[in-house]
């Protein structure tokens, strides 16, 4: 698994050595890869409209934080499962608080969750 994250590289390894120092993670401040798998910046109704506080409260009843944002806070992300040059599976977020859940990731192409 690779991670991208908005952050410099100093703000990247600093969050990944301390929640999975074993996690391979690229730094993309300019959002390069971002923009390259058409991850959009979101909107006033996508960072604060009434889907995105029913994720906050859910995060929040799960015990999960809500840490202050790096790099561009408007840029919504998404997870993709690539295989070479073939994306085998694409979410893009529709909110700040729109992610795919770890299991239907992993559902989706049994052969990684081994």
């Amino acid at each position: 698994m690779l991670f991208f994250t908005l952050g410099d590289t100093t703000q990247t390894e600093d969050f990944f050595r301390r929640f999975d120092p074993q996690a391979s993670a690229v730094a993309d401040p300019e959002a390069v890869f971002y923009q390259a798998f058409g991850l959009e910046r979101a909107g006033l109704g996508q960072i604060a409209g009434p889907a995105v506080l029913g994720s906050l409260f859910r995060a929040l009843a799960k015990g999960n934080g809500v840490g202050l944002p790096v790099g561009d806070p408007a840029r919504l992300g998404g997870e993709f499962l690539v295989d070479g040059r073939t994306i085998l599976l694409a979410h893009r977020a529709e909110h700040v608080g729109n992610h795919l859940p770890m299991d239907q990731l992993l559902n989706c192409c049994p052969q990684i969750a081994s």
